[in-house]
């Protein structure tokens, strides 16, 4: 049991991108004043949450192609300002991109953390 909990692979593959994302989930919660995104954040972080004990495949998966486009869509939104020059890299910009690039490999060990057990 214990030797389950402390795998490596588990820690890398599931454990951590899991709680990269609860920790985003959570910060986005807290600043959102919309009753309606507070309860869909709520949800999705119940659910990861519940994964992490879980360990269902589907979720995983789920969750790892649903953040993975979102990361795509916000590079591409952060190029499509630096393209009209609405902003530059030097602006803090690269905070951003830094965060995107990270949430991209964490989406990617999402969906690939749920190997199929041989």
């Amino acid at each position: 049991m214990i030797s389950q909990i402390l795998d490596f692979k588990r820690i890398v593959r599931q454990l951590l991108p899991a709680t990269y994302f609860i920790v985003l989930l959570v910060l986005g919660l807290f600043s959102s004043k919309v009753l309606i995104v507070n309860l869909i954040v709520g949800g999705i972080l119940l659910l990861l949450l519940v994964n992490i004990f879980l360990q269902n495949n589907i979720i995983g998966r789920v969750f790892g192609v649903i953040f993975l486009l979102g990361s795509f869509y916000m590079t591409l939104a952060l190029f499509d300002d630096i393209a009209d020059g609405e902003a530059t890299l030097r602006g803090g910009y690269w905070v951003g991109l830094v965060l995107i690039m990270i949430s991209l490999i964490m989406s990617v060990l999402l969906i690939w953390g749920y190997e199929k057990q041989k």
